[in-house]
C-alpha cells in the first residue's frame, strides 16, 4: 500500500473513532467492560498461536507517532516487505486522545483496532476492564529478548499483556550561550557531581535576570511520567501504597517539599506558565530556555538545529537521591480482533525481530525495550556527534542506575488524570498541600470501585 493511500485511511478510520468517542463516557466504558462478550462476534477465548507461515490479512493498529512527522511510514514500509501478505492500516491519534480511542475502538467489540499503543502502568488498567489479550503463552519464547522492567511493565501479576516496544530516560539539555551570558558553569556528566534542583533554581534566576526568557521548562510540564521523579528523589513513594497500591500517599512532606519546589519555579517566573508540552520544544530550539528536562526523542531536532546545546545528568534534591523516569509504550492484542494471528506476527515483529523492528526503522531515538536493539539504537546518527555520546552515556547509566517506574496499579487511569490536573493547579498558583490533599480526596473517592 503506498504511503498516500494509507494515510488517507489512518486519517479516515481515526475520523470514525473520534466519532465514536464524542458518545462515549466513563460509566459507558465501565458498564461495556462489565458485560459479557456474548453478540460481540469474537470468540476471545478460542485458542490461538503464532505461526510459522503468514495468513493474508489486513489488520488495524493504533498508535501515536504520526507518518511523516512522527516517522512511522518507514516502520510500516519495513513490515510491508518483510511480510506482504499482512496489510496494515494505521489509525494515528495525539497522546491525549488516545485513551479515549482505545475506550471506545475495544468496548465496540468489533475488533477494531486489532492492536493498539498501549502506556505500561495503564495496563493493569486496560486488563481489569477486559481490554487487552493474555499474550503469556505465545510470546514465552521470547520473554528474555527484553529488559525485565520492560516485560514487568507490561504485565499484570504473572501473565503478560502487551509486548514492550520502546523505553525511555530523561536528560537535562541546556543552551550553552545562555549559560555563558550568565556565567553560569555547565551541569557536570559526572554521577558524582550531579546539579541538584537548588542550583538549577539558583542558577535559573541569575540565567533571568541577565534576560533569559526561560530558567527551567520541563518537557512535560504537569505530566506525572516526568514529575515523579521530584518526590521520590525526596524518599516518596510513586503516589500509592497499601493492596493493589490503592491508598493515595501524595500527601506526605516528599510530594509537598516537592511541589512547593515546581510551584515556586512558575511563581518567581523561573518557568513559564501558559505553555503546552507540545509548544516546549520549540520554545527550547528557538533560544529562549537555559536548562530543559526531556527525552532522549528530543536529539533529532537539536541535531538538526542551529542551537549551542549541551547534555547532562537529570537533576536531584541535594537531600535526596537521584531518580529519573522510565518505561514507555507497549502494543496490546484487542481480545475481539478477528486477526490475532497476523496481529501477533505483527506485534512479534515490532518488538522481538531483528531486535525490534519499531526501534530499528524508525530514525528517531527511542529507547529500545529489546536488549539487543541497544547495539543499532546506539549507533544511529543522533549519537555521533560530542554532545550526542554523552547522552548515549548518560542514558545507559540512568536506565541502569536511576529509573524508577510509574506506579502500578488497577487505579492508573484516574490516578494520573486526578494528580495532573493537581500538578496544573499547583503551577498555577494553588498551594501544593491544598491541591494534593484535595487530589488524594478525589483519589480516594474514584479508587472505591476497585475496593
Amino acid at each position: 500500500m503506498k504511503s498516500t493511500k494509507r494515510s488517507a485511511v489512518a486519517i479516515f478510520a481515526a475520523a470514525a473513532i473520534f466519532a465514536t468517542v464524542g458518545c462515549t463516557t466513563a460509566s459507558d466504558v465501565a458498564d461495556s467492560s462489565a458485560s459479557s462478550a456474548a453478540g460481540s462476534g469474537a470468540d476471545t477465548t478460542a485458542a490461538w498461536s503464532i505461526p510459522d507461515t503468514d495468513p493474508v490479512a489486513t489488520i488495524t493498529l493504533l498508535g501515536l507517532p504520526d507518518l511523516v512527522d512522527g516517522n512511522m511510514q518507514p516502520v510500516l514500509d519495513a513490515f510491508a516487505e518483510a511480510h506482504p501478505n499482512i496489510t496494515v492500516v494505521y489509525q494515528n491519534v495525539p497522546f491525549d486522545a488516545l485513551n479515549a480511542a482505545i475506550d471506545a475502538g475495544v468496548s465496540a467489540k468489533n475488533g477494531t483496532p486489532d492492536v493498539y499503543w498501549a502506556d505500561m502502568p495503564r495496563i493493569a488498567a486496560l486488563t481489569a476492564r477486559g481490554y487487552t489479550t493474555d499474550l503469556t503463552e505465545q510470546f514465552a519464547p521470547y520473554s528474555d529478548a527484553w529488559d525485565d522492567a520492560s516485560y514487568k511493565g507490561a504485565s499484570v501479576g504473572d501473565t503478560l499483556q502487551g509486548v514492550p516496544i520502546a523505553n525511555s530516560s530523561q536528560l537535562l539539555y541546556y543552551n550553552k550561550d545562555l549559560l555563558d551570558s550568565a556565567g553560569v558553569d555547565y551541569p557536570s556528566n559526572d554521577p558524582n557531581s550531579r546539579i541538584t534542583w537548588e542550583d538549577i533554581k539558583q542558577n535559573s534566576k541569575n540565567l533571568v535576570a541577565d534576560g533569559t526568557k526561560n530558567g527551567i521548562v520541563f518537557g512535560q510540564v504537569d505530566r506525572y511520567y516526568q514529575l515523579q521523579a521530584l518526590p521520590v528523589s525526596l524518599g516518596g513513594s510513586p503516589g500509592a501504597t497499601g493492596e493493589g497500591n490503592l491508598t493515595p500517599d501524595i500527601t506526605g512532606d516528599p510530594w509537598v517539599t516537592s511541589m512547593d519546589f515546581y510551584g515556586s519555579l512558575f511563581a518567581e517566573g523561573l518557568s513559564p506558565r501558559g505553555i503546552t508540552p507540545e509548544q516546549n520544544d520549540q520554545e527550547f530550539l528557538d533560544g529562549n530556555t537555559a536548562y530543559y528536562v526531556q527525552g532522549p526523542w528530543f536529539l533529532p531536532a537539536l541535531n538538526s538545529s542551529d542551537i549551542n546545546w549541551g547534555v547532562a545528568l537529570h537533576p536531584y534534591f541535594a537531600d535526596g537521591v537521584p531518580v529519573t523516569a522510565t518505561g514507555s509504550w507497549a502494543l496490546a492484542m484487542n481480545p475481539f480482533s478477528q486477526n490475532k494471528e497476523a496481529t501477533a506476527i505483527f506485534m512479534k515483529w515490532m518488538s522481538v525481530d531483528e531486535g525490534a523492528g519499531y526501534i530499528k526503522y524508525r530514525p528517531d531515538a527511542e529507547l529500545p525495550a529489546n536488549k539487543a536493539g541497544k547495539d543499532f539504537y546506539y549507533a544511529k546518527d543522533v549519537f555521533k556527534s560530542d554532545e550526542g555520546d554523552k547522552a548515549a552515556k548518560i542514558i545507559g547509566f540512568e536506565t541502569g542506575n536511576t529509573a524508577v517506574n510509574r506506579l502500578s496499579t488497577v487505579g492508573y487511569v484516574e490516578f494520573e488524570g486526578i494528580v495532573n490536573r493537581a500538578f496544573a493547579d499547583i503551577r498555577n498558583g494553588i498551594d501544593a498541600r491544598t491541591a494534593l490533599e484535595a487530589a488524594s480526596t478525589e483519589l480516594e473517592a474514584a479508587w472505591q470501585t476497585y475496593k
